[in-house]
């Protein structure tokens, strides 16, 4: 197990999923919706760690790519193949995370939405899918593309996230008249915390990461972060 799929599967059945559907042939879905969400927020744990957390990062990064022949194929091809900065320069009008969790996209999120938001179960995913290789190499994918994006742009993802929490808090005490259940959103420095207590847990009840190759610990933008002037 990695510690992407700790987090990810720990946030999708805390909150709820999978469910069962059908009276006599009865199967695990999840609400598209909810799918998207979570590929957002485990973008956003990438985003997270490569900023503020560099040590943590560089080492998810050789764990999650632990197969990977550092010294045939280095740092420098990685960056050129899932740097998103060019995708998320020309789409200032949405959040780092959602560009990135959106991107190619092994499933049409879109064409699988409820019709009927309070009526989840009317569009549904099959649980099963979750659990392919196709669909676990692409939340991989995109976690890495998280942590590279903020490893490479860390005052920036700082300065979205704090943006997109301060229009959040002006409309926060709309949302609580209205006997909505929400909680005054985290600086990303807080969320940092929050995801750092949760590799340290993987690290207790699964298993350490592996040792960070010197391979990748040399490449430039890596050592910049780790040995700043």
């Amino acid at each position: 197990m990695t510690f992407p799929e700790f987090w990810f599967i720990f946030l999708l059945n805390r909150m709820g999923w999978p469910r069962t559907k059908g009276l006599f042939f009865r199967k695990k879905v999840i609400s598209p919706v909810v799918l998207w969400g979570g590929l957002v927020s485990l973008v956003r744990v990438g985003i997270a760690l490569g900023a503020l957390r560099p040590k943590i990062a560089v080492s998810l990064l050789a764990d999650v790519l632990r197969n990977r022949d550092w010294s045939q194929r280095p740092a420098t091809e990685l960056w050129a193949q899932l740097d998103p900065s060019e995708q998320i320069a020309k789409s200032l009008d949405k959040h780092p995370e959602e560009v990135i969790a959106g991107d190619e996209s092994p499933l049409d999120l879109s064409n699988n939405s409820p019709e009927n938001s309070e009526e989840t179960l009317k569009g549904v995913i099959d649980w099963k899918i979750i659990l392919t290789d196709s669909f676990y190499a692409y939340y991989h994918m995109i976690f890495v593309r998280g942590l590279i994006w903020g490893l490479s742009h860390p005052e920036e993802a700082v300065d979205r996230h704090e943006e997109q929490r301060q229009k959040q808090l002006k409309i926060l005490p709309e949302m609580l008249s209205y006997g909505l259940d929400v909680h005054s959103p985290e600086t990303l420095e807080g969320f940092a915390d929050a995801i750092e207590e949760s590799v340290n847990a993987f690290q207790d009840e699964v298993r350490s990461f592996v040792k960070v190759p010197q391979e990748l610990l040399s490449f430039s933008a890596i050592t910049a972060r780790l040995n700043p002037i």
